[in-house]
């Protein structure tokens, strides 16, 4: 008989697996992802602490103004008050255009270079991590610009659709539905960056195949992409506390999410060689199949 019964085949990508490969392949490249720490997402973590900090003042002015217009009795002065809030968005929009300069490219040299060191991992070959942020960095390029597009377009979609509801448990579970929706697509998101590092695919064309991995295995991503969002809003909910009292720990917590970044990078490269590796098992097995069932009736 034909048949084919590869255990891989009946394997479940787990998040808790992912995890442990995760951490083994951090442990077996202590070096090339400490050069990665040092030289990208520390400087990448530092700017963006920055950035938080240094417009911490006003965006919670901006917030006020915006409260403030919705209660003042006439319109002139509801006016003055949004002209206000006005000009001090299009100030904190150039101040976060000034750091995407330095940001933007630090992000990349991490992605690509987490991404590269981890399939190199997997595939037990030798990393070259300066030939690939050479010759591999535009595809994500151009891809990390969709992402950003269709994750800012999403963003406000939850709070859109829960404005209609008067009743508040309604309009909370349309929030808590959309936010779920949205930590989807952020999986989504994040696999299609590693598939154009990984694969020779760019911009929609490596969405549309990092949504095509994840068919059967979507709620290990989104535990997964839940695990990673949930960890960077604690990191950042914990450092708005500190900075009313400008408290030392938050150069800590600059550390910890330099550390964030990589891991996360990691953790999704991971994820995507598992997927690829069972399609493959399971097509091969499919492949299989057929030769067996023509074998069959040509006998």
């Amino acid at each position: 008989m034909c048949e084919s019964k590869d255990p891989a085949l009946r394997c479940r990508v787990f998040p808790i697996k992912i995890l442990c490969d995760t951490l083994r392949v951090i442990s077996t490249n202590k070096l090339l992802f400490s050069s990665i720490l040092c030289f990208t997402t520390l400087p990448l973590s530092y700017l963006s602490f920055t950035l938080t900090i240094s417009t911490h003042t006003l965006r919670l002015r901006i917030y006020h103004l915006e409260a403030l217009a919705r209660v003042v009795s006439t319109r002139m002065e509801a006016r003055h008050v949004w002209h206000e809030s006005r000009d001090d968005a299009v100030s904190l929009l150039h101040t976060k255009a000034l750091f995407s300069l330095l940001y933007f490219p630090l992000s990349l040299a991490a992605a690509v270079s987490s991404v590269h060191v981890t399939v190199s991992a997997v595939q037990g070959k030798p990393p070259a991590v300066c030939s690939a942020l050479r010759h591999n960095w535009k595809r994500p390029a151009v891809t990390s610009v969709f992402v950003y597009v269709i994750l800012l377009a999403f963003a406000p979609v939850p709070r859109v659709l829960s404005a209609p509801f008067v009743t508040a448990w309604v309009r909370v579970l349309v929030r808590v539905l959309g936010s779920g929706a949205e930590v989807y697509l952020m999986a989504v998101m994040s696999l299609a960056l590693v598939v154009s590092v990984a694969e020779d695919r760019v911009g929609l064309d490596a969405i549309w195949a990092g949504s095509w991995l994840m068919k059967e295995r979507r709620v290990c991503a989104w535990i997964l992409s839940g695990f990673l969002v949930l960890v960077s809003w604690l990191m950042n909910w914990k450092v708005g506390v500190l900075m009313e009292s400008e408290n030392w720990v938050i150069g800590v917590f600059v550390c910890l999410y330099a550390l964030v970044v990589p891991f996360s990078y990691v953790i999704t490269t991971v994820f995507y060689c598992e997927s690829r590796r069972l399609i493959e098992i399971k097509e091969q097995q499919s492949r299989d199949n057929q030769d067996c069932v023509s074998l069959s009736l040509s006998l």
